[in-house]
């Protein structure tokens, strides 16, 4: 182990952007924003603010008429874990990945290094 105290964060971030695609912003009525994350096997999304919270989006039951959805601040670490892939569904995950980079038509490059520090 090296004695290194300065944490390198970038193999993280690279390897959680492999598996997520951004998708949208919104605004909500609070002027609180949220970027949406589609993940690329589940197709599952998370929202999250620029401070790291998280918010599921809901919408009403049919027999509840024309009521709008909203959003709903959840765990993030635990809407995390019902958007990432378990079980079966991992393993078959795991098998797309590598066919995925074997063709990169479905395998978009990772932004350059360094594209997300500003």
């Amino acid at each position: 182990m090296l004695g290194s105290c300065e944490p390198d964060w970038q193999p993280l971030i690279d390897l959680l952007l492999e598996d997520f695609m951004w998708m949208f912003e919104v605004e909500l009525s609070d002027g609180t924003r949220l970027h949406a994350y589609k993940h690329r096997w589940t197709r599952r999304y998370i929202h999250l603010t620029g401070d790291g919270r998280a918010f599921a989006y809901e919408w009403p039951e049919p027999s509840e008429g024309d009521e709008p959805a909203w959003y709903r601040e959840v765990d993030p670490r635990e809407h995390l874990g019902l958007v990432l892939p378990r079980g079966r569904r991992l393993d078959e995950y795991r098998e797309f990945q590598e066919r995925a980079r074997q063709d990169s038509n479905l395998w978009p490059p990772l932004p350059e290094s360094g594209a997300l520090s500003s």
